[in-house]
């Protein structure tokens, strides 16, 4: 029998929201090690990389690798349902091929999810030569973001020695956000060489979700290059992975 439990529902939920912002369907691998899930959005646009290993469940019934399949959708509307305080529970039920989702609060709420066939070729490690990277307070970035789409659809997005910065242009107008060392909100900096890209702002809008504004990004930039978004998860056990393929910016 698989059986998954979890102190509280927040990080499930938290990152079930995020990915169901980009992904439709999703393989939930499950190993004795932990669970594990890849999967690219229908546009072939962003890859979703989730690792959550076994210690950061207060339970992990796992004896042999099972994968489930599942309507990220759905999902989370019944994640939407669950109490961030309260307990929760993944269940399989081989016998009704569904997984049975449990909060246990001031009352005991039962779910179940049928499971969905999904058939994709398991998608390679990406090799990305970045040659900057930042940790940033991702209230910083969210707030950035949000300023952005006030006025355009792309933020160009740039590592240097002296910081990081986030620039946006249309004919409705401009916004920027920078950090310089020394700032709070820009927590490390290394950059081998400087890196510049654009990027769809919506994408980088539902990536972010996935953290709240207390917690630190860890963004990988190289010029022209994917950009990679890093959250710790489970308070750093686990790993959320996004990247995200940038625009051709005009010159």
């Amino acid at each position: 029998m698989v059986k998954l439990r979890m102190a509280d529902s927040k990080g499930w939920k938290t990152c079930v929201s995020a990915m169901a912002s980009l992904i439709e369907e999703a393989t939930f691998k499950l190993t004795p090690e932990g669970v594990k899930m890849k999967a690219m959005d229908p546009s072939h646009v962003a890859l979703v990389d989730f690792e959550l290993p076994a210690e950061a469940f207060a339970e992990y019934g796992v004896k042999q690798t099972v994968s489930i399949g599942a309507d990220l959708a759905e999902m989370n509307k019944i994640m939407a349902r669950a109490k961030a305080e309260d307990e929760f529970t993944m269940e399989l039920d081989e016998e009704k091929n569904r997984l049975v989702l449990t909060f246990k609060g001031t009352s005991t709420r039962k779910f179940s999810l049928p499971l969905i066939d999904i058939s994709e070729a398991e998608l390679p490690e990406p090799k990305l030569q970045f040659t900057a990277t930042a940790d940033i307070a991702a209230g910083v970035i969210q707030d950035g973001l949000r300023d952005a789409e006030i006025v355009g659809d792309n933020v160009r997005c740039e590592l240097k020695e002296e910081g990081f910065s986030m620039l946006t242009e249309s004919d409705t107008g401009a916004t920027e956000l920078k950090l310089q060392k020394g700032d709070a909100g820009l927590l490390k900096l290394s950059v081998k060489q400087p890196a510049r890209a654009m990027f769809n702002i919506k994408y980088l809008i539902d990536m972010t979700k996935a953290v709240s504004s207390a917690d630190a990004i860890t963004i990988n930039l190289g010029t022209n290059l994917p950009i990679q978004l890093d959250f710790p998860i489970a308070k750093g056990k686990g790993r959320l992975r996004f990247l995200l393929a940038p625009r051709i910016e005009a010159e």
